[in-house]
């Protein structure tokens, strides 16, 4: 069985709106439009994006207000397998803590390699993550542009050191990361006076797709311990998608954001893939 759990301090009542109303899991979870919170009801759902890939079906097996919410899990398109997913909720002193548990995975061997435990496990505790900023008000910002270049260069101006100092000078003058660019690695993303954000590489696939999770906070190139005003976005996503076509490449930027934060990145982001282009091109 795998299991997950996250600590969110807000009460068990936002938390569950968040895991059971289809409008608000449609933001940080999934678009299940046939959803609906009733005992033997059944859903259906596919991975984001309009390929509808990887068909999920699941049935409402037991709902505790508050506390519990449980269903089947099943992938029809690619397995006969029948698995079962549990959230849990226990509210105490203003903290919600909330454990997911996903019992049977090992049906789903049949499925092939994509249905491993450990990528359930990774997939879970991001969504973890999400829901916890998704609560605390984040919100998923996307930006794109298309560039006349094909996918490997754009990788390359995107995070080749020159030239990601470039491009990311409309954030600051200076700006600059160090670390290793591959899946499990942790990035200082850094000012000229030491200042800024490590990271972890939750996934790298050159020169298609990058994924960063923010962990906390860098001072005089020190990484600082977690407190109370970075626990509200820490496990914040940003995600680099290239998808070529014709010579020509799709780059996206799917960053979440606070409100006070999304102000001024809903301005200067599209500066920077414009920059990116204009390097590229």
């Amino acid at each position: 069985m795998i299991t997950s759990k996250i600590k969110i301090k807000d009460s068990a009542s936002k938390v569950w709106q968040a895991l059971t109303d289809k409008s608000q899991m449609k933001e940080w979870y999934f678009d299940i439009p046939d959803f609906k919170l009733k005992t033997g009801t059944v859903f259906n759902f596919y991975e984001p994006g309009d390929a509808k890939q990887f068909h999920h079906r699941c049935t409402i097996l037991e709902i505790v207000p508050e506390k519990k919410f449980s269903h089947t899990w099943t992938h029809p398109s690619h397995s006969e397998g029948e698995s079962v997913v549990t959230w849990l909720l226990n509210h105490e002193n203003g903290v919600t803590e909330v454990t997911l548990q996903h019992e049977g995975i090992e049906n789903f061997a049949d499925g092939g390699e994509a249905f491993a435990p450990e990528n359930y496990q990774m997939g879970w505790n991001g969504f973890m993550f999400v829901l916890k900023n998704y609560v605390f008000g984040i919100r998923k910002h996307t930006y794109k542009t298309e560039i006349n270049a094909p996918a490997e260069k754009v990788w390359n101006i995107l995070l080749n050191d020159e030239t990601y100092r470039q491009w990311t000078t409309v954030f600051c003058e200076g700006s600059y990361y160090k670390g290793e660019l591959k899946q499990g690695g942790r990035i200082h993303f850094l000012s000229p006076d030491g200042r800024g954000m490590y990271s972890d590489v939750i996934f790298c696939n050159q020169p298609n797709n990058i994924l960063f999770q923010h962990i906390g906070e860098l001072n005089n190139f020190e990484e600082l311990p977690v407190d109370e005003a970075t626990e509200r976005w820490t496990g914040c996503f940003e995600n680099y998608i290239l998808t070529e076509n014709g010579g020509k490449t799709t780059l996206t930027a799917e960053v979440d954001l606070s409100p006070e934060h999304a102000v001024s990145f809903d301005v200067v982001f599209p500066k920077g893939l414009a920059k990116i282009r204009e390097l590229a091109e």
